[in-house]
């Protein structure tokens, strides 16, 4: 079945589905709906004689109208559907007394805006069910009726509902009646304005109510939010594998339209056909504001209800524009026509921050806003008085933002500002006042008079009945008695700006530092009077423990308050000062005499001075031998204790009244400096230390063995050295710490300072040359940092063993430097080994391939070891000058045949027969090519 709605410009044809109502007493419809016994029943509201529940009969209850039901809960059965659809609807209906509803009554169903223009009478009779709570007995009307939107029900002349006070009727209607739910959404942000359902019954005024909830198909109705979006639709024909289905989010401007990214991933999309598995498209093309969804080839789409369901992933966002907007959902299936649904999209005005001082600054933020000027504006009401205007900002996009200070009327806890559109649209928000509380001076000392400020004091503070600083009760004018009650002789009220203003004095026991400054009203003390009669003339503080009341006779008649750790109505920090307190030196070490000076201390008759201390410790037992002079100046020389913490310490005079000076001194860390940090064993280091313990011995150790013991100075400095120890591991970075143990009297325990450096004996290392080196020629080795003295051995490079002969020995340094001939290794590269007395050190070099030709005791250095070389020579076929080479030490300093070319001939002179480059030679002259 089909229905069309005609609407006023507009003819759409609108299909209908099932869903089951989602209800607020879902538990109980469920258990119905499914055939299961209903619950029990719940005890009538006014059962104990007391009006209970959400009354919703309009009757005259006359003087008990507890005589007539109510509900228990309030709205409890709201009904969520889809707009413009045929859904079942699920209505708790209390009748209007026991025993009301008999046969052949009528109950009276009225859906305003509801189309009924499709109900079959005929044929739903069946599809309408009554179920009494108190028996569970299920029922059918034995008739329908309907005129314009009220659906009347004739109960069966053949059953009677025997309902007892407390009992209801559950009414199902369901799907397939062919009654459609209003298409503009309401209600899902707040169900009491949803789409009322009344229920009446013959003879009587009482009216029951339900609510129906319309729902809006996107997430968020904030107009530019990114939102998840919810479809419900119809499809009138099958819509097969491979066809497509058109969603359009299109408007009728670049602000009222939907934003769309450039593509939608097919999984961020699931179509849904009722009864069936959920799927995605197989395809997804976004077209503007338009996107096609084909279905895949093994699913299909019957005719009927389904969803389209795009998630928060898929990227859409809400139009700029506020407003009713369509989205329109079609096929291409021949003779389908196109399924609009309606989202609302709403105005926003927020405000940043929410609360603040009165002056600060605020932000007024609104979107969805029309197009053009936006006026802000503050006063008692939405019109614009003349010097309300507070700023007239563009919109961009339906969205302004407006930079504000909070104004108002002195003494007002809220600041309201308008807002007005083109349109003429008015919204306001509320910006709340804080009470700001000032301090005069912003740093006092103790016994200072201290002046504080409120502004904004609102009316529900009252007025300012007590104040502690830190702890500690501080008064107006000094108490005649009992100082330690909580009491004031008078209170302060604000005037008419909202401001009250007065002094206290700082109490001397207040300690220094930021201090918090707590402020009560009248409400948070405790009053009484004593034996619940007034206090005659008497200004009293109470001890509760004892039961009795102390005081003087003032003249005056009060009420007595206790202290009893009240709350505040206001609290806020203020720096507490102290007297100027001078160390000298500022910087000094743990057992240094320093000197401690002040002013504005107090002489008294016996100690002046309470206490001194550093970091908190006590310098002295006896302060009794330190003198305030009459000028109030003070100075005492004492000793920095062992226990003070490294850093800024306070230094602390209190004096016999509790007034207290401070000063800071810096404690350095112990720190020792090694010069060198790097050196050979045997060599010497020179330590310096300072920060350590004044007149102290300090033990210095080498990786962990004592080398020197010195003694700080008056200032905690030293200066020693040692000699590393000859069995120092080279290469190694070793810790050198200085070392103070200092005794605490009268205990076993001590503490302990020290300070580290690191000392490195440089590790041993070697060095070749040339590079790469040359199978066949001469390769030097030099070492450096090994042991002095030390026997070089062996030597090995490669597989092969070149340790010198004779022995080759280390110098007073640990150096050495030596020659070995390359031969027997391979080409590429090689380690070399050197030993020393144990130190062994590895090295890699390049071994290149036999170099060619070079200088002649190298080419034919085989030749001259056999004894064999008489004479090497060579004719510059340039110059044709001829050069020789003759292996004989007397010929040193004649021969001129400095390098042998390769590629070119010489003559080689032998005495016997001999190999070269793999040729045998004769005995005399052998002309051969140098390769």
């Amino acid at each position: 079945m089909r229905l069309t709605l005609k609407s006023p410009g507009n003819s759409r044809a609108l299909s209908f589905g099932l869903m089951v109502a989602a209800v607020s007493f879902i538990a109980l419809v469920v258990a119905i709906g499914a055939g299961i016994s209903p619950v029990s029943v719940v005890a009538h509201p006014c059962a104990d004689g007391t009006m209970a529940g959400h009354q919703d009969y309009h009757l005259d209850f006359n003087d008990n109208p507890c005589n007539e039901p109510t509900h228990d809960k309030p709205h409890e059965n709201v009904i969520e559907v889809d707009g413009g659809r045929d859904r079942e609807l699920v209505l708790k209906v209390y009748p209007p007394g026991a025993g009301y509803l008999d046969t052949n009554d009528n109950i009276s169903i009225t859906l305003p805006e509801f189309d009924l223009s499709g109900l079959d009478l005929g044929a739903n009779f069946a599809r309408i069910k009554l179920i009494d709570s108190g028996n569970g007995t299920e029922i059918s009307p034995e008739g329908v009726a309907v005129e314009g939107q009220t659906l009347t029900l004739t109960l069966p002349a053949s059953h009677d509902l025997a309902n007892d006070a407390g009992e209801y009727l559950i009414i199902t209607i369901e799907k397939g009646t062919g009654i459609l739910a209003p298409e503009t959404p309401r209600g899902f942000d707040d169900p009491s304005v949803g789409y009322p359902v009344a229920i009446s019954f013959d003879g009587t005024d009482a009216t029951d109510k339900n609510f129906v909830v319309v729902k809006n198909p996107v997430s968020s109705t904030v107009p530019n939010a990114r939102v998840r979006v919810e479809l419900a639709t119809y499809a009138e024909a099958l819509i097969s594998g491979s066809e497509e289905i058109m969603v359009d989010f299109s408007g009728p401007s670049a602000d009222s339209e939907f934003s769309l990214p450039s593509t939608i991933t097919t999984t961020r999309i699931t179509i849904r056909p009722f009864g069936k598995a959920s799927f995605s498209p197989s395809d997804v093309l976004v077209q503007g504001g338009r996107v096609s969804l084909t279905i895949p080839e093994d699913k299909e789409v019957q005719a009927g209800d389904y969803t389209i369901s795009f998630s928060q992933l898929a990227n859409i966002s809400n139009p700029f524009a506020a407003g009713n907007r369509t989205i329109a959902v079609s096929s291409f299936v021949p003779g389908d026509l196109k399924d609009e649904i309606t989202a609302v999209i709403r105005r926003t005005t927020a405000i940043s921050p929410l609360e603040g001082l009165r002056g600060g600054d605020f932000t007024v933020q609104g979107k969805g806003y029309a197009a053009g000027t936006v006026t802000v504006f503050d006063g008692d009401d939405e019109t614009i008085d003349p010097g309300e205007t507070l700023a007239s900002v563009k919109t961009a996009r339906g969205s302004f933002t407006s930079r504000l200070k909070a104004r108002g009327e002195p003494g007002s806890p809220t600041y309201r500002v308008w807002t007005r559109d083109s349109n003429g649209f008015v919204d306001s928000v509320v910006f709340n006042i804080n009470s700001a509380t000032a301090f005069e001076p912003s740093t006092v000392s103790t016994g200072g008079r201290l002046k504080i400020s409120i502004s904004d004091w609102e009316d529900e503070h009252q007025e300012v009945a007590a104040v502690r600083i830190g702890g500690i009760d501080a008064y107006t004018t000094t108490p005649v008695e009992y100082d330690n009650c909580f009491d004031y002789p008078n209170a302060f009220f604000a005037d008419e700006s909202g401001e009250v203003s007065f002094d206290v004095t700082v109490p001397l026991g207040v300690p220094p530092g930021e201090q918090t400054v707590a402020i009560f009203g009248h409400d948070e003390l405790s009053h009484f009077d004593i034996n619940g009669e007034p206090i005659p003339d008497m200004k009293a503080c109470v001890d509760l423990d004892a039961g009795t009341s102390r005081g003087l006779a003032t003249g005056r008649s009060v009420t007595a308050r206790v202290k009893i750790d009240p709350i505040a109505l206001v609290e806020k920090t203020v720096e507490i000062g102290t007297q100027a307190v001078t160390v000298s030196p500022s910087t000094a070490v743990r057992g240094q005499k320093v000197t401690i000076s002040g002013s504005g201390f107090t002489r008294s008759a016996s100690n002046d001075i309470n206490a001194i201390s550093i970091d908190g410790l006590q310098v002295v037992e006896d302060t009794g031998q330190f003198e305030v002079s009459h000028n109030g100046g003070f100075a005492a020389t004492v000793t920095v204790p062992m226990g003070v913490r490294a850093g800024d310490s306070e230094v602390r005079v209190v004096g016999y009244d509790s007034k207290v000076g401070t000063g800071i001194i810096t404690v350095p860390d112990p720190t020792i400096e090694l010069s060198p940090s790097e050196s050979q064993r045997g060599e010497q280091v020179a330590v310096r230390g300072s920060g350590f313990p004044a007149n102290w011995l300090v033990v210095l150790s080498y990786g962990g063995k004592v080398v020197r013991v010195g003694e700080s100075d008056g200032s905690g400095s030293f200066e020693v050295s040692f000699i590393v120890p000859l069995d120092a591991e080279i290469g190694r970075t070793i810790r050198v710490v200085a070392e103070v143990n200092v005794e605490i009297e009268d205990s076993e325990d001590s503490i302990k300072f020290e300070a580290v450096a690191d000392h490195t004996p440089p590790a041993a290392k070697v060095t070749t040359s040339p590079d790469p080196a040359y199978v066949g020629r001469d390769m030097t080795i030099q070492g450096e940092n090994f042991p002095p003295f030390a026997l070089v051995r062996p030597v090995r490079f490669g597989n092969g063993d070149f340790t010198p002969v004779p022995n080759i020995s280390t110098d007073q340094n640990g150096r050495f430097e030596m020659e070995v001939y390359v031969q027997g290794v391979e080409p590429g590269d090689q380690i070399l080994h050197v030993e020393g007395s144990g130190v062994m050190v590895t090295h890699v070099r390049e071994v290149a391939e036999p170099m060619p030709g070079g200088p002649p005791d190298q080419v034919f250095r085989n030749l001259i070891q056999s004894g064999v070389l008489l004479r090497v020579w060579y004719l510059e076929r340039s110059t044709q000058d001829w050069s020789f080479f003759d292996p004989a030490p007397e010929f040193a300093g004649f021969s001129n045949l400095v390098r042998v070319i390769p590629d070119e001939v010489v003559l080689i002179h032998l005495s016997s027969p001999h190999e070269f480059q793999g040729e045998s030679l004769v005995a005399g002259w052998n002309p051969i090519v140098i390769r």
